[in-house]
């Protein structure tokens, strides 16, 4: 049986208010899979504080014709959070120069297992996903300034993070803390810095692609690491505080 928790759909342009404050219980869901899909934005996400909740948001748009469509429902067990807007065009992010930024503040749930997927046309975001209970995350970005940090251990095994950007400068922090077993980062170009901090409590397979970028990843002493590089004349890998065999 399907259960609609809560649906909110703003496409009225007749209304002269410009924000939406809203938050929802879990409502019966175990389990959350979020899908949040924005275009020219300004984000902030963290995890809430309330154990109950399934997320809270703070959204103000400057477009009475451009307004943001929300929706949560259960299903089973099964928690759906989705959240858009009509500025969104991953494929051509151009598009999205000149328009007005909403400004997003979003917190998810922090007591279930949350499946995060999040995209993003021009940005300017800023996700802290520590002290969650991230089950997979990926994350496509189009001409964006991305921060993504684990300020705190994952409560759960993560499967997998991955990050795609195009034309960004993208800064991932605390990344052992996320307790993921594979992590796949795809560069287009613009620059990456990648630091490993936090507490590696399980083996991580590492993927890093890069078009015309720059990858800094910092890797703390302690952690036993084998490094894989191409060997192609377009590449500069310098790997300062590793020896190298073969």
């Amino acid at each position: 049986m399907k259960t609609v928790v809560a649906i909110l759909l703003l496409c009225s342009t007749a209304f002269a208010q410009r924000s939406l404050n809203t938050s929802e219980n879990l409502g019966g869901a175990k389990t959350i899979r979020a899908v949040i899909k924005l275009g020219a934005v300004d984000l902030r996400l963290r995890a809430t504080h309330d154990p109950d909740k399934a997320f809270s948001l703070s959204y103000n748009y400057g477009e009475e014709e451009k307004v943001p469509r929300l929706m949560y429902e259960v299903q089973g067990d099964d928690g759906v959070f989705t959240l858009s807007n009509d500025k969104q065009d991953n494929s051509f992010p151009f598009l999205n120069f000149g328009k007005s930024k909403d400004s997003v503040s979003l917190e998810l749930a922090n007591s279930v297992p949350v499946s995060l997927d999040m995209g993003f046309g021009v940005c300017d975001a800023s996700v802290d996903l520590g002290g969650m209970e991230l089950s997979n995350a990926t994350f496509a970005t189009g001409v964006c300034s991305f921060d993504l940090n684990f300020s705190s251990p994952n409560k759960i095994d993560c499967a997998n993070v991955t990050v795609k950007t195009g034309i960004s400068s993208v800064t991932v922090e605390n990344l052992s803390n996320a307790r993921a077993k594979s992590i796949d980062i795809n560069g287009g170009l613009g620059s990456i810095k990648v630091d490993f901090g936090g507490k590696l409590v399980t083996n991580c397979d590492v993927r890093v692609k890069t078009g015309l970028g720059s990858v800094d990843i910092a890797i703390p002493s302690d952690i036993n690491t084998t490094i894989t590089t191409p060997e192609s004349f377009l590449t500069s890998v310098d790997v300062a505080g590793f020896y190298s065999q073969g």
